[in-house]
């Protein structure tokens, strides 16, 4: 974990170099001897192998540093001001779509070749094909300025979390309801079913007790990726709605050349993500006996 974080570090470092302006290139022109003593206060003119160590000493011992466009507050400050939104939307997106992915793939199996499944198929069709660029807007206009239903900026009541959540989650949803159907509909066909079925069980105990516990393994392996996706389709879906989110921060950031700030969100979604994806490894094992023989 240490080492794929010092390696991101080290790979945003270089990718910040190479980007044209930099924090002082502001558009008001500061005078130059103000300048000369910023980027040296900041070291920005030293190479960046010595800057990126010199970051990373702070780093180990806990301490993101101070905003270059804010100096008044620290990195780990504005990471905690944002990160409560940012959890909640992506916390309820995820849960939605969890939710929602196995009851619509469970009605789609358990009402197959007819007009449920046929609408749920087109419905997952639609939803893959157009990205959260093309909702968003509609959305908001929609429900937002069109009908006048929904609240389309901020977080400040259960109503607002509406459309980014949707936004956030359609295309998500429909990818999962894509592999959990399939998954569904190949372990419907097995062998144990058809016994269950002589038995007398019925079609709802067998797809809830047996077929959707057998289903699940691609499904969990798909959440690791998708809380990826998640977080990094929240940085749009933030701006969108005018979210006061880590996603908001960090296209300011990178607007503000701020490189402190883009430093400190880098490492910390790099650990949030490290952490999830072996916590969804550990779940796996648990889940599939399988996976615990093979370690």
């Amino acid at each position: 974990m240490l080492a794929s974080l010092v390696i991101l570090a080290a790979l945003t470092f270089f990718l910040l170099k190479v980007l044209p302006g930099g924090p002082f290139d502001a558009d008001i022109a500061l005078n130059p001897l103000v300048k000369e003593k910023l980027n040296e206060h900041w070291q920005v003119e030293r190479s960046w192998f010595v800057q990126a160590g010199s970051y990373l000493q702070g780093f180990v011992k806990g301490d993101l540093g101070v905003s270059m466009a804010r100096p008044e507050r620290t990195v780990a400050d504005i990471i905690g001001q944002g990160l409560a939104n940012t959890l909640a939307l992506n916390g309820l997106s995820l849960v939605f779509i969890l939710a929602g992915s196995i009851f619509i793939s469970v009605i789609a199996i358990r009402y197959r070749d007819s007009w449920i499944e046929n609408t749920i198929d087109q419905s997952v069709i639609a939803f893959l094909s157009l990205p959260s660029l093309f909702w968003g807007p509609l959305l908001i206009y929609l429900f937002g300025f069109y009908w006048n239903l929904l609240p389309v900026a901020f977080l400040s009541s259960p109503a607002h979390y509406i459309l980014p959540l949707l936004t956030l989650s359609l295309r998500p949803l429909a990818s999962l309801v894509r592999l959990l159907k399939n998954s569904l509909n190949e372990n419907f066909h097995q062998d144990y079913v058809r016994t269950a079925k002589a038995k007398g069980v019925g079609t709802w105990r067998i797809l809830i007790h047996h077929v959707l516990k057998n289903s699940l393994i691609p499904f969990l392996s798909y959440v690791g990726p998708l809380i990826v996706s998640l977080l990094s389709g929240s940085f749009l879906v933030e701006v969108l709605f005018a979210v006061p989110g880590l996603g908001t921060e960090f296209i300011s950031a990178l607007n503000e050349r701020d490189y402190t700030l883009i430093m400190g969100l880098t490492l910390f979604y790099g650990t949030l993500l490290i952490i999830v994806n072996s916590l969804i490894d550990v779940l796996l094992k648990f889940v599939d006996p399988r996976l615990r023989e093979e370690a």
